[in-house]
């Protein structure tokens, strides 16, 4: 399974609500819960809402930087 461990450690440091993600991205939460855990894709205009407007700072490659973990 892919995670998103940078968006993932982002997302709790700065305190943003995945609510809110969500909500910019219209989706609901549990729909960005399953991004987040790999079971659903992000798309392409996702990725670039949620880099543009929580994490200007951080590149797209790094913010959507992948960690494969084997299910279970």
């Amino acid at each position: 399974m892919v995670t998103y461990p940078v968006l993932i450690g982002e997302i709790a440091k700065r305190g943003i609500k995945k609510k809110t993600i969500a909500d910019s991205i219209g989706v609901c939460s549990k729909s960005l819960t399953n991004r987040l855990l790999g079971k659903v894709q992000f798309t392409w205009p996702e990725v670039q809402i949620i880099q543009q407007h929580f994490f200007p700072d951080v590149e797209v490659k790094d913010l959507f930087a992948t960690s494969d973990k084997a299910k279970n």
